[in-house]
């Protein structure tokens, strides 16, 4: 930790002299616990703000700031992540990397269906209701919707798979 970030976690926490190891562990847990109940909240708020534009017809500067805000924080703990390298899960054993592929398979391909409902719903029915456009879903709109699930499930299950590794021995 460089000497600004440990200067900010100070005030922040408000403490003057340095942490054992448990209490600094503590604080760890508390800041990630923090951390993540603040990137759900963002996302709703961001939601709920992107509905009141589409109301509105207009997009204000509270959307892109929590838009930019969450991007923020999501490339930031990626970058740290992929830097240390503990983003890899690492296996001895080839029935339980085998076992860890079999599940990624499992849910990707849920994570893709959500994705294509979550988009189907969204796009095709509450966007076109708040926008006062009439619901037009045909055919086509459909299939680019499926078609683009299919392409999500693979480049998550692409990026995941990369993140297990068999050590060899």
């Amino acid at each position: 930790m460089n000497k600004l970030e440990t200067k900010l976690l100070k005030h922040y926490i408000g403490y003057e002299q340095p942490r054992d190891e448990y209490q600094q562990g503590v604080i760890n847990e508390t800041l990630t616990t923090a951390n993540l109940y603040t990137f759900y909240l963002l996302t709703i708020c961001m939601v709920i703000s992107l509905i009141f534009d589409s109301i509105n017809h207009k997009f204000t500067f509270g959307t892109f700031a929590l838009f930019f805000i969450q991007q923020f924080n999501c490339y930031y703990v990626l970058s740290k992540m992929r830097k240390s390298g503990v983003d890899v899960t690492e296996f001895d054993d080839d029935m339980d990397y085998k076992e860890q592929v079999k599940i990624l398979r499992k849910k990707t391909i849920i994570g893709a269906i959500q994705w294509t409902l979550w988009m189907v719903v969204t796009m095709g029915y509450i966007f076109p209701t708040l926008w006062g456009d009439p619901i037009n879903m045909d055919f086509t709109q459909i299939m680019i919707f499926i078609c683009s699930g299919v392409l999500f499930g693979v480049l998550c299950y692409v990026f995941a798979k990369g993140k297990l590794k068999k050590l060899e021995d």
